[in-house]
């Protein structure tokens, strides 16, 4: 292999799963509902990923070092759109150090559902290839968006994420649930994508191009188009709101778990949910120039995460608690974003993919091996039955709670770090995210003990026909970053130095980035981070303690529904009754309208026909009058027509 073969490999990245996606779209049109063809549309996915895999080590290996914007390898493919403007529309792919660092996550994980889902869809043969097709197709778009070269190339992979998990949060097509959640997300999806339109067209206006690197030339201090970054980072902001369910636009993803567990996996880790977090990222010039945006985007994610937290405390369904669990650990992201942060934003989408991705495919393990239940309440004991289940399942809360020495505590631990050195309320908007990180951890153990102990309150599942190696060996895959990913960014508490990771990073943005984070944040000393890290310790084994006394040593249980419960667990169990408030001021006036226009349109719509029928019948009974047979009278008004015509011709007329 040779530098000059990185092109043939990067273009091999993205588009080798849609090859996959093609040929097993053929295979199901070619096989119906047969289940003859779905090894072949099983190897064909796995091949696929392997060999987009196989084709990002080639260019990490044999790319040189990266070391700022001008070693970025940019590789356009075709001209797309010509307009008779400056701005250039091209078809282009882009390997940077963000890309270097995300191509892997997306990868690791996609393979690993792939494998998961073969046990899991083992009592639906029939939909393999069809499954499968999607999942190729929904890995591929996340891949064009991680290596977009362009806004233009990011908005058509933001665009396929979207239809992507559309079809598959829908993919049981015989529950009506399962399509009225495909429906909601996307619809609300839209309004995102509406917002990064508007953002993209005001980019496409300042700096009459598309290109990232031109957007980090034109978005600088004392720059032309600076003082338009405000509305710029507002726009991505919503956008992000939607695509990674923040405030006010997260109600989405908690109904999206209604798809396979694996693609619950797939959305809430390495693809959908984190494409707003990464379109932060990628916008890092503009929203270090918006530092009224960012404030906003600070507050917005630490009170999604504070809610969904709260929220995640009070449910009852498996996928619903690691639903709004990953609803808040995003919006830690996008508040360590606000603050500045984006390095430790992206380490914490780093290693929240593993440990929340392993935390959905051991809870799909735990429904299949209990006949798909979901309640927590009707199971326990699991640990017993199936140990290595639970001690995986374990790591993953252990981290998904911030304990120290697994990967979650070290990136939250840089969040918290961030957030109490904002300069618009640190020490508020710190508060918070301590509550979050103690909220967390309750509902995490509280997950782990319900489910994993006590006694056994559902039927479990035994037999050759369940699934066991392709349901272990990507929970023990997992379970390795889950444990270690941390450790590539030890605080500089700990080391005395910046962690590489974020020096690797941050090669990525631009070289006057450092000097104007101190508009949005102050520097700590080591004593400051010191009590930081001991407050998130101190949060996270308080939760844990008290989940372990109230549910573990007294042996309480969630309360049945319909039940008697406190207002707060109420609050809790009914989501805020924010979909219900929704329901009401947008749904409900919006299905009124559209009763009535449809109603009008019912009684209109016969009547204006009748109308024009009523009018050419009229006009046709006028002209028959015309036509009476008589040769003189069409001699008549064959020479007024041409007396006409000469006074015409004339001028007399």
């Amino acid at each position: 292999m040779r530098p000059e073969q990185i092109p043939y490999f990067l273009f091999a990245i993205p588009f080798l799963p849609l090859a996959a996606a093609v040929a097993n779209t053929a295979l199901w049109g070619y096989s119906g509902r047969s289940v003859r063809l779905r090894h072949f549309a099983i190897a064909i996915t796995l091949v696929a990923f392997l060999g987009s895999g196989i084709s990002y080590a080639a260019v990490s290996l044999l790319h040189h070092p990266l070391n700022g914007e001008g070693t970025a390898t940019i590789l356009p493919l075709w001209g797309w759109i010509k307009i008779n403007q400056p701005l250039k529309l091209y078809w282009a792919l882009r390997f940077d150090a963000l890309a270097n660092l995300m191509l892997p996550v997306v990868l690791l994980i996609g393979i690993l559902v792939a494998i998961f889902s073969i046990g899991y869809l083992h009592d639906r043969k029939h939909d393999q290839v069809r499954y499968f097709a999607w999942l190729c197709f929904f890995l591929f778009s996340m891949l064009l968006l991680v290596v977009a070269g362009n806004l233009l190339v990011f908005f058509v992979a933001w665009e396929a994420v979207g239809l992507a998990s559309y079809k598959l949060i829908s993919f049981y097509v015989e529950k009506e649930i399962a399509q009225r959640s495909g429906v909601k997300a996307f619809v609300v999806n839209r309004i995102g994508d509406a917002a990064l339109l508007l953002a993209m067209f005001a980019i496409f206006h300042l700096t009459g191009s598309a290109d990232f690197r031109d957007l980090g030339l034109a978005f600088q201090p004392g720059g032309s188009a600076e003082r338009h970054a405000n509305f710029v980072a507002l726009m991505a902001l919503l956008a992000a709101a939607a695509k990674s369910a923040q405030i006010p636009l997260y109600v989405w993803l908690p109904d999206a778990m209604t798809g396979p567990t694996p693609i619950s996996a797939l959305i809430h880790a390495a693809t959908m949910v984190t494409a707003g977090i990464f379109l932060m990222l990628r916008l890092e010039p503009v929203f270090i120039l918006a530092p009224q945006a960012s404030a906003l985007t600070a507050w917005t994610g630490a009170l999604t995460a504070l809610l969904a937290a709260f929220i995640a405390a009070g449910q009852t369904d498996i996928k619903k608690v690691l639903a709004f669990s990953t609803v808040s650990q995003l919006g830690l992201m996008v508040a360590a974003v606000g603050c500045g942060s984006y390095a430790a934003a992206f380490f914490h989408l780093f290693t929240h993919a593993f440990f929340k991705a392993m935390l959905f495919l051991c809870a799909g393990a735990v429904i299949t091996y209990l006949h798909h239940e979901q309640n927590i309440r009707h199971m326990g004991g699991l640990l017993r039955e199936f140990p290595l289940l639970g001690f995986l399942f374990w790591i993953a809360i252990a981290a998904l709670a911030g304990i120290p020495g697994f990967s979650g505590f070290f990136s939250k631990d840089h969040i918290l770090a961030a957030a109490f050195s904002a300069n618009f309320g640190g020490m508020f908007l710190g508060s918070i995210l301590l509550v979050v990180s103690l909220l967390t951890a309750f509902y995490s153990f509280r997950l782990g003990i319900i489910v994993l102990h006590g006694k056994p309150a559902h039927a479990i599942g035994h037999g050759e026909e369940l699934p066991r190696v392709s349901f272990y060996l990507p929970l023990v895959a997992l379970a390795i970053p889950s444990l270690f990913a941390g450790f590539a960014a030890l605080p500089a508490l700990f080391t005395g130095n910046q962690p590489y990771f974020f020096e690797y990073l941050e090669r990525n943005f631009p070289l006057y980035s450092s000097q104007l984070v101190s508009v949005l944040q102050h520097k700590h000393g080591h004593e400051q981070e010191l009590m930081v890290v001991i407050a998130g310790v101190a949060a996270a084994l308080v939760g844990a303690i008290a989940a372990i006394i109230y549910y573990g040593i007294l042996k309480n249980r969630p309360v049945a529904e319909g039940a008697y419960r406190s207002l707060l667990a109420r609050l809790a169990l009914a989501k805020a009754y924010v979909d219900e408030l929704y329901d009401f001021v947008f749904v409900q006036p919006y299905r009124r309208w559209a009763q009535r226009l449809a109603s009008a349109e019912d009684n209109l719509t016969p009547r204006v026909a009748e109308g024009v029928a009523g009018f050419a019948a009229q006009v046709a009974r006028f002209t028959a009058t015309l036509q009476t047979g008589v040769l003189a009278h069409y001699a008549l008004s064959i020479f007024i027509g041409i007396v006409l015509l000469l006074a015409l011709m004339l001028g007399v007329l």
